[in-house]
């Protein structure tokens, strides 16, 4: 096994072991304190870099967004606001996917763009964990599993019969194969947790169907990411994760999923 493998390995079971013992373990407030350290000041440090910003500067963003996380986090109506537009934002991430060529000059001529968007993507998904754990610890564990699977389908589905590129702009390493590959696994594993929460059969359509979407968001929380690091010139976000990169390489497919999963577990009022 050489160096690197080993590295990611290693650093991989200290991830897994360190997210189970904070969802189960801590009470909400210090989950949400833990929450905050990953989701906003670390990976808000990685996004400063990513857009371009530097010294004080960085800083200074990276205080604002804990500006408005503590706002969203003594205000639970500023919460579900917070939420819904995460939902509109990544709505519109879509149409940038989906229209983004390479050598496109309008990042460069609107850098606002990218670096007022950590507001809608950092915040939205912090604010969706915490409210996820209020609800229940369980539900968290479930969601980074299904993102997970829908990952690591996609990996393997894609190696094994992928042909036709995803989104050949951005990340020419995704196929569409692999796509529904994912998808079949996310759907697969949604089947078992409607079982495993006991959810009244009713429902089991619904949180299906929710398990699907969020599964798809991923992707575009992933593609996302790849935009941004292309657009600056960059490999990893960071380099705070041995073997890893930065967080934010580790958690761009969840800090989609968040808003979406938790928004739908509120409407449609899954309890578990």
């Amino acid at each position: 096994m050489d160096s690197v493998l080993k590295q990611r390995i290693i650093t991989a079971f200290v991830l897994i072991a360190a997210v189970f013992a904070s969802v189960l373990l801590l009470p909400n407030i210090w989950f949400a304190v833990v929450a905050l350290l990953v989701f906003v000041s670390i990976s808000g440090w990685e996004w400063s870099r990513l857009v371009s910003l530097e010294g004080f500067h960085r800083g200074l963003y990276v205080a604002w967004l804990l500006l408005v996380a503590y706002f969203a986090y003594r205000w639970n109506d500023f919460r579900l606001i917070v939420m819904v537009l995460g939902l509109f934002w990544w709505a519109f991430v879509l149409v940038l996917l989906a229209i983004y060529e390479q050598g496109t000059m309008l990042y460069k001529e609107n850098k606002w763009l990218l670096r007022v968007s950590a507001f809608f993507v950092l915040i939205p998904a912090w604010v969706g964990l915490i409210t996820l754990h209020q609800l229940h610890p369980s539900l968290v564990i479930y969601l980074i599993a299904l993102v997970a699977m829908a990952d690591t389908g996609a990996y393997f589905t894609g190696k094994a019969f992928g042909k036709n590129k995803l989104a050949p702009e951005l990340s020419p390493g995704k196929t569409r194969e692999g796509m529904l590959g994912g998808l079949l696994g996310a759907t697969t594993l949604s089947i078992f947790g409607a079982w495993y929460f006991a959810l009244p059969v009713h429902d089991w359509v619904y949180f299906i169907f929710l398990s699907m979407v969020v599964a798809i968001m991923s992707v575009a929380g992933d593609l996302f990411e790849s935009l941004m690091k292309r657009e600056v010139g960059l490999k990893d976000s960071g380099n705070i994760l041995p073997g890893h990169g930065g967080i934010l390489d580790r958690v761009d497919g969840i800090l989609a999923a968040l808003p979406i999963f938790t928004m739908g577990v509120l409407w449609g009022a899954i309890q578990v």
